[in-house]
């Protein structure tokens, strides 16, 4: 990933030298909620998904997933003032995570104008799929948001082969699996999508 980034051979240089690469199994929590975050992750490899947390009804709820090139806007915030994280990350599959410590992101803030402008795109990228989440909570019906939810998902054909069980899509919804049932059969009906296999689905 690093280099394929558009930065300084001397900054490159000193994140090869500064940054420890870490390969996390599928399924592994790399970020709790109250972790002092003394890292900025980034994913270089595979997919994370991060949510956030309400302990006192038991709940998650999705916020955006990181992609190879990206990391966390949240992370972002509390590594730049070494506060603890407010939201929760797992891996959806093996991912190599790249660790920047804390003084090198600030440093490299103030030294490169490059790294700056490429966590400033990172940030509003990020903050873009947090406006995303709230609109889709705060205006759409739930098929229109599970239909976004699968486009998100699509290949180059327009097919999605979701692996998860309706429970594991009703979390990341904030919804509930009776809900997510209800809803693909309405999208089938509607022909907005058309089930091609036990858990595919082509986008119409």
């Amino acid at each position: 990933m690093i280099e394929n980034l558009r930065l300084p051979s001397e900054l490159i240089g000193e994140i090869e030298k500064n940054v420890e690469i870490i390969k996390v199994p599928q399924n592994t929590i790399i970020v709790s909620k109250g972790d002092k975050m003394s890292f900025l992750p980034f994913v270089s490899k595979g997919s994370v998904r991060v949510y956030i947390e309400n302990e006192d009804v038991d709940k998650e709820k999705l916020l955006y997933y990181l992609g190879e090139g990206q990391t966390c806007l949240m992370s972002m915030i509390a590594s730049l003032s070494d506060k603890r994280s407010q939201v929760a990350a797992i891996t959806e599959t093996t991912c190599d995570i790249i660790q920047i410590p804390n003084k090198n992101f600030r440093d490299w803030q103030k030294k490169y104008s490059e790294w700056n402008d490429f966590i400033i795109q990172l940030f509003m990228g990020q903050y873009q799929s947090l406006l995303e989440t709230v609109d889709e909570l705060s205006f759409k019906k739930i098929d229109e948001r599970l239909l976004n939810y699968l486009s998100k998902n699509k290949d180059a054909d327009g097919v999605v082969d979701i692996k998860k069980s309706h429970l594991d899509i009703a979390n990341d919804l904030a919804t509930s699996r009776e809900v997510i049932t209800r809803a693909l059969k309405k999208l089938i009906v509607d022909r907005k999508i058309k089930k091609i296999g036990t858990s595919a689905y082509t986008i119409l």
